[in-house]
């Protein structure tokens, strides 16, 4: 198999449980999963269903139970804090909330990015902060602080702080639960352009119907399993690892 077709997520066996005793819980059940470069994939169902737990889960946020959990052949199994660390440093993680630092500037959130990385900032470190905003559309923005942005605005340079380090797997949770039906499909479909033009990986947690339309695939989860699995709307082909596609916007 051709390096860049190997999958960049497989899961086997995959169970958890949260507390201990009388009060231990199990939230995930034996889940099985593979992700392909390139691949954009939307893990939906109703609230606790374990969809959070498994996103942890694959970006090292939590440490793997029981079952293989291997990202970009990283096996997160038995993995000690450091691989967790460089498996996090892999990940590029966008959340409901987008998380910015309020005393910051946007192009310092982004940076943060960079800084998160543990390697130093690159000599170019602000260029290429303002390289990524601007493909999100906030060239002009670089010097705002998150009072003075707008809700899109805040998750698009979310987006940029994700991507700005080119991981190989980006993670979102609910990223439009707090933005409007358009704002909301616009940053999804900026994140998917963005993550495809750098070789990324996707992997959203979401209920937002408004957006399946972006996806390659669709998961349902209930109680703690993969009860259902469909092709998205999306009618652009994902690429494989280090490809990178240009798309208007």
């Amino acid at each position: 198999m051709p390096a860049s077709s190997q999958p960049v997520v497989v899961i086997a066996g995959l169970s958890h449980s949260y507390g201990s005793g009388a009060t231990r819980r199990q939230v995930l059940f034996d889940l099985d999963l593979t992700i392909l470069p390139g691949e954009v994939v939307f893990l939906m169902g109703p609230s606790g269903c374990g969809k959070t737990t498994v996103l942890t889960l694959v970006g090292g946020l939590r440490s793997v139970q029981q079952g293989s959990v291997r990202i970009a052949g990283r096996e997160l199994l038995g993995a000690d804090e450091a691989g967790l660390i460089a498996n996090r440093r892999n990940c590029g993680f966008i959340f409901q909330s987008h998380n910015l630092h309020r005393s910051l500037t946007a192009l310092e959130n982004v940076r943060m990015g960079l800084e998160a990385q543990g390697r130093g900032l690159p000599a170019d470190a602000d260029e290429r902060c303002r390289r990524i905003l601007a493909v999100v559309g906030l060239e002009d923005h670089a010097t705002k602080r998150q009072d003075q942005l707008s809700g899109g605005q805040r998750q698009r340079v979310a987006i940029a702080r994700a991507l700005v380090s080119e991981p190989t797997l980006v993670l979102a949770d609910e990223p439009t639960a707090a933005l409007d039906r358009q704002t909301g499909h616009d940053v999804v479909a900026l994140m998917r352009r963005v993550a495809r033009e750098r070789g990324a990986t996707v992997l959203m947690v979401t209920h937002d119907n408004r957006v399946f339309d972006l996806a390659d695939r669709i998961l349902e989860m209930e109680d703690g399993r993969i009860v259902g699995s469909r092709q998205g709307d999306s009618p652009v082909p994902h690429a494989g690892a280090g490809h990178r596609l240009e798309y208007t916007t």
